[in-house]
C-alpha cells in the first residue's frame, strides 16, 4: 500500500489538511507519514521514502513571555495576596504559589511537576537540598521522562524552605504521596484549575501578556538561569535537554529578553554613554 503513495499523493493530502489544520498539526501528520515509510524502506519494502521531498508548511515563529526576576517576585506576591482574601481557597491557591515557585525555579515540565512524589524531594541532605525527576503524569498516567537525559537530580536552594512548608500543610505528605495533588484526594493536581488561579495572580500582579503556567514558566526559569551566568553544560542538564541547540535558544533569547535590564546594569556601573558618539 505505502508503495501507492507517492510525491503528487502527499502533495494532494498536505493541500487539503492545510486547508483546515494549523501547519504544526500537519506537520506532525508528516512525521508520522516519515517514521512509517522509513520503517518500511529499513525492511526493503519500499525503495525511497517520499516524505522527504514534501514542501512542510512553514510554521509561525512560537512566542514565549518570560518573567524577569521583578515579575516572578510580583506573582509570587499576588498569590499571597489571593490567599489572604480567599479563605475558602487558601489550600489550592497556596498550593498553586508553590507550583509556580517550582516552575520558575527548577524549571520542570507540567508532567514532570504532576508526577513529583515526596520521596524524590531531598530537604535535609547536608550535602545540599535536591528534588530528582524520574516520573511524569502524562495523559491520566504515570510515564516515564521524556528522555534520558531528562532523568535528573536538580539541586534547589530558597525552594527547598517552600516545600517544607507546603509538606507541612498538605494532608498528603507521606514518600508516595504526589507533592502537588489535590488537597481533597490526594490525586493529580487538575492543570485547569492552577490555570485559572496563575492567571488571577498574573491580573493582580499587572501582568497582561498572555502566559502559560507551565510552558512559558519552564522557559523563564532556564532564561533567567542563562542570563545569571549558568554554564552551558550545566543548563543542559538542569533543563533536561538531550539537544544542545535547544539549550543555545535559551542562550540567546536571555541576551535579547534582558537587553534593557544588561543597559541598566552598565549605566549604572560605568555611566550613560551617547549611543551616536559612544562617550559618556
Amino acid at each position: 500500500m505505502l508503495e501507492a503513495i507517492g510525491l503528487k499523493e502527499l502533495d494532494r493530502y498536505l493541500a487539503r489538511k492545510s486547508k483546515r489544520l494549523q501547519p504544526r498539526t500537519v506537520n506532525r501528520h508528516l512525521n508520522l507519514l516519515h517514521a512509517l515509510f522509513k520503517a518500511a524502506q529499513g525492511r526493503e519494502l519500499i525503495r525511497s521514502n517520499p516524505v522527504s521531498a514534501v514542501d512542510r508548511p512553514r510554521e509561525p515563529r512560537r512566542r514565549w513571555t518570560i518573567l524577569s526576576p521583578v515579575e516572578v517576585g510580583r506573582v509570587e506576591r499576588a498569590f499571597r495576596e489571593l490567599a489572604d482574601e480567599e479563605r475558602s481557597e487558601r489550600a489550592w491557591i497556596e498550593q498553586a504559589r508553590v507550583v509556580f515557585l517550582t516552575v520558575v525555579s527548577a524549571g520542570l515540565r507540567r508532567g514532570e511537576i504532576l508526577g513529583l512524589r515526596w520521596r524524590d524531594v531531598s530537604l535535609a541532605d547536608p550535602a545540599g537540598a535536591t528534588l530528582r525527576v524520574r516520573e511524569t503524569w502524562v495523559r491520566n498516567q504515570m510515564d516515564t521522562p521524556k528522555s534520558e537525559k531528562s532523568e535528573r537530580t536538580i539541586a534547589i536552594g530558597r525552594l527547598a524552605g517552600e516545600l517544607f512548608e507546603h509538606r507541612g500543610r498538605s494532608a498528603f505528605r507521606g514518600d508516595d504521596e504526589r507533592v502537588f495533588c489535590s488537597p481533597l484526594t490526594g490525586g493529580p493536581i487538575d492543570p485547569a484549575r492552577n490555570a485559572v488561579t496563575f492567571r488571577a495572580a498574573l491580573k493582580r500582579a499587572r501582568i497582561d501578556r498572555p502566559m502559560r503556567p507551565f510552558h512559558d514558566g519552564r522557559h523563564t526559569s532556564i532564561t533567567n538561569a542563562a542570563a545569571a551566568g549558568v554554564s552551558p553544560a550545566a543548563l543542559m542538564a538542569r533543563a533536561g535537554h538531550s539537544d544542545f541547540k535547544t539549550t543555545q535558544g535559551y542562550i540567546d533569547l536571555a541576551g535579547e529578553t534582558f537587553r534593557q535590564e544588561a543597559e541598566l546594569a552598565d549605566e549604572r556601573m560605568f555611566g550613560a554613554v551617547d549611543q551616536r558618539s559612544g562617550q559618556k
